[in-house]
């Protein structure tokens, strides 16, 4: 496996993260239903597409000659929240939606589905718009059998997805407890993700 990660067969997703340049032509523009984010897209060729509003990386901030400085790209990017496509069906197959809370930290959500969570069409000089349910959902169950208690938990977003919650870019411990009928605790503990 580290053979093969390290042969360079696996290609990174190519990376959309700011608004077209002026007077670019044959090109449909998207926009999100958040504030900050990223959409995964696949096109019809299979190629993977990342597709992001979310505030510049430090690898990002490296000033360059010719290049617009970190101040003006998010000024310029603050007004204009339209990414270019080429002309195509893409699925959707992942999102994070990112939020502050009143403190200022950091929480996202991330979700993928490689069968697809939905398609959107994108036509040439034409806006369309990326609608991303950041809803959770969370199932649990209780299940009693001779070993014991067994606790089944699924948390999904859009369409079924597979989803984690994150603060601060770590995943979050997600506790439990089962009460009985009298509402006292007879279990308690932390989901494992996976």
């Amino acid at each position: 496996m580290i053979r093969f990660l390290r042969s360079g067969a696996l290609k990174p997703p190519r990376t959309i993260h700011r608004p077209p340049k002026a007077g670019s032509t044959g090109y449909g523009l998207v926009v999100p239903s958040f504030d900050e984010g990223v959409v995964v897209l696949r096109d019809a060729k299979r190629h993977v597409i990342r597709v992001a509003w979310e505030a510049l990386t430090p690898k990002d901030m490296q000033a360059k000659k010719g290049v617009p400085s970190v101040k003006q790209r998010r000024k310029s990017a603050a007004g204009n929240n339209s990414r270019a496509l080429d002309p195509g069906v893409y699925t959707v197959i992942g999102y994070r939606v990112m939020r502050r809370d009143k403190t200022g930290t950091l929480w996202f959500v991330s979700a993928t589905e490689t069968r697809g969570l939905k398609r959107i069409s994108v036509t040439a000089g034409k806006r369309q718009r990326i609608a991303i349910d950041p809803a959770i959902a969370v199932d649990c169950a209780a299940l009693r059998s001779k070993t014991g208690l067994r606790i089944l938990m699924t948390i999904t977003g859009e369409n079924e997805s597979g989803l984690t919650i994150f603060r601060q870019g770590r995943r979050i411990a997600i506790e439990y407890r089962v009460l009985d009928a009298q509402g006292r605790a007879i279990a308690r503990g932390v989901m494992k993700y996976g």
